[in-house]
């Protein structure tokens, strides 16, 4: 008798701890509509643009509040940009396209956008960030670059298969000083705390004017009421 009892309560902890969130929703989401475009700031950690140690943090813009639907924390500049195609004549006009791997970094959600399944919010840490980035030269200046970013990444606290892959265009706006205040502010990730950089430091900033979210893998888990009648039968 004892030991069916203990067989029974033992049944009755995994039943009641086994508690399972609610992940969010597979689709695929676009922007504008289905997730909210954004703003990024590149802290120039390294010294300068194109440096390693540099920083990216990127939030979602609604035309009036950052970082109310999604983040991008502190990607950080892993390997020197790699020269990919090179046009600029001996005028010094043409463009450069280079292809930089950044390594770290995480990426939040908001529970409430379009992918919501149930939890406040969703963060997950990043496994691929990379940007390809086309630098505009007249006379041997920039005067602009677009760039495309590329991650993925896979959500904390649901199966090893919930991820998520975003492809994103983005511009810059202003470089060489500190980024307005409508505008990310800038990020140190080399201590892998996504803190404020060292006084001093300057960087980049821009605007992500295109996205295309994709997460995949997250199935919702069902939960199965039992009765206390059905679990005792069970040892019966």
């Amino acid at each position: 008798m004892k030991r069916a009892a203990i067989l029974v309560f033992t049944a009755v902890c995994v039943l009641t701890t086994a508690a399972f969130a609610d992940a969010p929703l597979n689709g695929i989401f676009l922007s504008p509509g289905r997730i909210d475009v954004g703003r990024f700031s590149e802290a120039w950690v390294g010294g300068g643009q194109g440096q390693l140690g540099n920083t990216v943090f990127a939030q979602s813009w609604n035309g009036s509040d950052l970082g109310l639907e999604w983040e991008v924390r502190c990607p950080i500049a892993a390997l020197p940009p790699e020269l990919i195609e090179d046009t600029v004549d001996e005028y010094g006009n043409g463009h450069r396209v280079y292809r930089t791997v950044y390594t770290g970094g995480e990426y939040w959600l908001v529970g409430t956008g379009a992918w919501g399944g149930g939890d406040p919010d969703y963060l997950g840490y990043l496994e691929h960030y990379v940007h390809t980035t086309t630098m505009q030269i007249a006379g041997g200046v920039l005067v602009g670059y677009t760039t495309n970013a590329q991650m993925t990444g896979r959500f904390y606290g649901y199966q090893e298969t919930c991820m998520q892959l975003t492809i994103a265009n983005a511009a810059m706006v202003g470089a060489g000083g500190v980024p307005p205040a409508d505008y990310p502010p800038l990020r140190d990730g080399a201590t892998g705390d996504c803190e404020d950089p060292d006084p001093g430091v300057v960087g980049e900033w821009g605007n992500v004017w295109s996205i295309t979210m994709i997460i995949q893998g997250c199935e919702p888990t069902a939960t199965e009421e039992t009765s206390w009648g059905t679990i005792k039968s069970l040892y019966r």
